[in-house]
């Protein structure tokens, strides 16, 4: 592992991929425990915003390349963190959709390099196979980020037993469950849009499986091709 695709914790050394990998289940995961653990909602969002603060600097890591792209990523992050500061000292609604907005857009960034990276590859490493898992990951949160502007925007487009529009982190369950085909039914698409949202997120997800693992396994076997000498 090269010390540009790896970061050093302390005594070890973690890949690039794999950090970025840890903080976004870690994201995922948070909340649900915060909210259990923590009665006050403000905390949980505060605890809540450092991981996420947290798992973007892993994206800048992870994806930054070229000069251009580091610049792009880290003013974005950048304005997302500061966006995220003022949510709890302003209450502008206005500021919230803007931070919504740019946290989309630094994801699906985040998910077009990610993607370019695993194109380039040529062999099949651990962090390669990392690389994937994230992408398919992102897939799911920016999914998520595009039922919850999609509801904030046209009220009512989701129903469920509870008031899924309080809380982005209801989306993050109804993407994840939509992308992995499980469909639970307890949060239901209702207007034509959401429904067309979740269908092409479906697809998406099955595509990508298909098509990544038989990337990977194409390069597997050229890779054994290469070392019998053939």
């Amino acid at each position: 592992m090269s010390k540009m695709s790896s970061v050093h914790i302390g005594r070890h050394q973690i890949g690039r991929f794999r950090l970025l990998l840890l903080s976004l289940l870690m994201l995922i995961g948070l909340r649900p425990v915060l909210d259990e653990w923590i009665g006050a909602r403000v905390w949980a969002d505060v605890f809540t915003d450092i991981f996420f603060a947290f798992a973007l600097l892993s994206g800048l890591h992870a994806v930054s390349r070229q000069p251009w792209q580091l610049r792009f990523a880290l003013l974005l992050a950048s304005a997302i963190i500061i966006l995220g500061s003022l949510h709890y000292t302003l209450h502008i609604k206005a500021l919230d959709r803007l931070q919504l907005g740019l946290s989309a857009i630094f994801l699906m960034q985040m998910l077009f390099m990610i993607w370019i990276h695993i194109k380039k590859e040529n062999e099949v490493t651990i962090e390669l196979i990392m690389a994937a898992a994230c992408a398919y990951i992102l897939l799911g949160l920016v999914w998520a980020y595009a039922y919850y502007l999609l509801e904030i925007f046209h009220p009512n487009s989701f129903k469920a037993s509870e008031n899924v529009s309080d809380d982005i982190w209801n989306f993050y369950y109804f993407s994840f469950v939509t992308l992995t085909t499980m469909g639970y039914g307890d949060i239901l698409a209702i207007t034509k849009s959401a429904r067309a949202l979740a269908i092409l997120e479906a697809i998406t997800g099955q595509l990508y499986l298909a098509i990544m693992i038989s990337r990977l396994v194409g390069l597997h076997a050229s890779q054994a091709g290469i070392g019998k000498g053939k």
